[in-house]
């Protein structure tokens, strides 16, 4: 049960369907106004439509920008600058999983263009606007795929590592968890970045995915991921846990110390199969993404990259 966000204001990217869509839902329903943050007019549209059926008095409006172009985020953060007074919550859902070999408009390989520097500008382009809320959150969503990442090849944002689309995914996934982290230290206790996977569910890029022998392998990865999947209202359970939730915010006193302390480590997922299914609760993220070392790396990288500075948190 989501508390009443009644007066606050919360953005989803990737939210004309699956995880993004549910999340925006259960936003909405809780009084949130809700802005969906979405490259495709025409399924915006129709997910506001579904979203106002489902919820007559909801809140909903829908901002277009393609996180695969560093203009069209600029453009859709000043957009957003301009309608909304503050802004209490940003959750980037949105990703791309594709075993074709592609680039975003600036050059980058798409995953890791699209997932993380796509965020990453967003979300500094937007910080003035969350600051000006009082206990501003950043909701990053990551994957257990991030497990498969390798250091090697993390910051050469134009290449796919090893030549891998499934690598180049992993990587994608792990840049969101550093960069929820980082965030989260630079934070200060001004703002909040916290990140979340939704376990494996019927709407997941996975499930959609052919991987090696698409006739064969494709086939029998998404029967199998259905067999063991969850509905995406379920998936967005910890997403919407970790963008709504006090608890979110307050370490368990179990696991504090130098290493262990929540600050910089908020991640949350399923808590059955190994975070596959199941009702929210505290995930364990890979040794790479706790990498301090790692994490100031990327920041630098995607500073370079993108051109976005987080200034007002020194």
């Amino acid at each position: 049960m989501v508390d009443n966000l009644s007066g606050r204001t919360v953005l989803v990217t990737g939210a004309s369907s699956g995880i993004g869509l549910a999340v925006a839902r259960q936003l909405a329903a809780s009084g949130a106004r809700t802005l969906l943050a979405c490259r495709s007019d025409e399924r915006a549209r129709a997910a506001v439509a579904a979203i106002r059926a489902a919820v007559p008095a909801a809140r909903v409006e829908y901002v277009r920008v393609d996180l695969a172009s560093l203009e069209s985020v600029e453009e859709a953060a000043a957009e957003i600058a301009d309608r909304a007074g503050e802004l209490d919550v940003l959750v980037n859902n949105a990703g791309v999983m594709t075993p074709t070999p592609g680039h975003t408009t600036d050059g980058f390989e798409l995953q890791i263009g699209t997932n993380h520097l796509g965020h990453f500008a967003l979300t500094g382009h937007l910080l003035p606007l969350l600051l000006t809320a009082e206990q501003p959150r950043v909701v990053t969503v990551s994957s257990l795929a991030h497990r498969a990442a390798m250091r090697a090849e993390l910051t050469d944002f134009k290449i796919l590592p090893k030549g891998s689309s499934w690598l180049g995914y992993a990587r994608s996934k792990l840049a969101n968890l550093l960069f929820a982290f980082e965030l989260d230290r630079r934070g200060g206790g001004r703002l909040f970045s916290l990140a979340a996977h939704p376990g494996v569910t019927r709407s997941q890029l996975a499930t959609r995915a052919h991987g090696g022998n698409r006739r064969l392998v494709g086939p029998v990865f998404r029967r199998g991921a259905w067999l063991i999947s969850q509905p995406t209202e379920h998936g967005a359970g910890p997403i919407v846990f970790a963008a709504t939730a006090r608890a979110a915010l307050a370490a368990d006193p179990a696991r504090r110390g130098p290493e262990r302390d929540m600050v910089g480590r908020r991640y949350f997922g399923p808590r059955g199969l190994g975070g596959v299914r199941g009702a929210p609760a505290e995930a364990e993220p890979s040794g790479s993404a706790l990498s301090r070392e790692l994490a100031l790396r990327l920041w630098e990288a995607s500073v370079a990259a993108t051109g976005v500075q987080f200034a007002e948190l020194g």
